[in-house]
């Protein structure tokens, strides 16, 4: 029995081998990686060395995507190389029996010289999922493209890329003197004239706020509804539940998901991503629960003030944020 990660893209889940498996980070902002095939994203300083991040995507030929917040990249390694690859969500290591493994199928249309980056196909309770061999990733041939050159930035959009290059700026640090594993990312927000912390495990994505829709019959935090890329997004204004006077200049959309439910928070400003250990979060003072009442769970230094870590399970499971419709 061999043991695998597993992991999804694009909605399919696909393994490989987990002692091929170096590390597992959020994706970070990218270096350009000049005369590199369309696959290769970019380039990452991992712990001050060097390393390519391949799009997965690109090189099982998918279209290209939009990259988000809630990426991550699997460092693997084989026969002495090391390269990162982009994947939706890291979800498991898991041992899977040889029974429980098919050959990849084979189809009369695919010519002879066409390389197979599967390994085989696995039952994995109901899950059907397909085994990916690291060292074909990694080492077998670029398609001819007809051009290669830069490819574009991980994300344009100059809020996330915010998040990105402070992720990057951590992968840099050498392990020495520091536990990644043991820091908890935090996006700090602004509220009116207060900030506040979010946790990225909670975060999907930031957007810039525009054409928002009004929603008939709805109570006051609901603000309408956003069409995201094709999807209706419903967003809420969290001032009142943090007895923050309503109003702001809200200009940013924060989507936050857990369990089934997802929406957009607006805010006035997404600021920076900041990663203190849990030894650096303080309780709330007893003199400002009533300010910042049940939906903080703690405050944590941020330049020269502290600001309270929002509780953002807390807020969508109990703030009434869900928009109920009368039939």
């Amino acid at each position: 029995m061999t043991a695998y990660l597993l992991f999804s893209l694009n909605g399919v889940r696909y393994g490989v081998e987990a002692r091929s498996v170096l590390e597992i980070a959020w994706l970070p902002d990218l270096s350009p990686a000049e005369e590199a095939p369309r696959y290769i994203a970019g380039m990452v300083n991992m712990r001050g060395k060097i390393e390519p991040v391949m799009d997965l995507g690109l090189r099982l030929g998918h279209p290209s995507r939009r990259y988000q917040l809630s990426d991550s990249i699997v460092m693997l390694e084989t026969d002495g190389v090391t390269m990162g690859v982009i994947v939706s969500e890291v979800s498991d290591v898991v041992v899977i029996p040889a029974a429980e493994i098919e050959p990849p199928l084979h189809y009369p249309e695919q010519p002879p010289e066409l390389v197979s980056f599967l390994t085989g196909n696995a039952k994995v309770g109901e899950e059907i999922v397909m085994l990916l061999n690291v060292s074909r990733l990694i080492h077998a041939p670029a398609l001819p493209e007809p051009g290669v050159g830069v490819n574009p930035p991980t994300c344009p959009d100059a809020m996330e890329r915010a998040v990105f290059r402070s992720r990057a700026h951590n992968l840099m640090q050498t392990v020495e003197g520091q536990d990644a594993a043991a820091t908890i990312p935090l996006s700090i927000i602004q509220l009116g004239e207060e900030y506040f912390g979010v946790e990225l495990d909670v975060v999907r994505e930031f957007s810039h706020l525009r054409r928002v829709t009004a929603i008939p019959c709805c109570p006051p935090h609901i603000a309408g509804n956003m069409n995201l890329r094709g999807d209706i997004l419903t967003l809420a204004d969290i001032r009142g539940l943090l007895n923050i006077p309503p109003g702001g200049s809200a200009a940013e959309v924060m989507v936050v998901e857990a369990g089934e439910l997802s929406i957009g928070v607006t805010v006035d400003k997404v600021l920076e991503v900041i990663y203190p250990r849990p030894a650096d979060i303080a309780s709330l003072p007893a003199a400002a629960h009533a300010d910042m009442n049940e939906y903080c769970k703690g405050v944590v230094r941020h330049g020269e003030s502290m600001v309270g870590i929002l509780d953002m399970h807390k807020i969508l499971a109990e703030g009434g944020l869900e928009v109920e419709e009368e039939v």
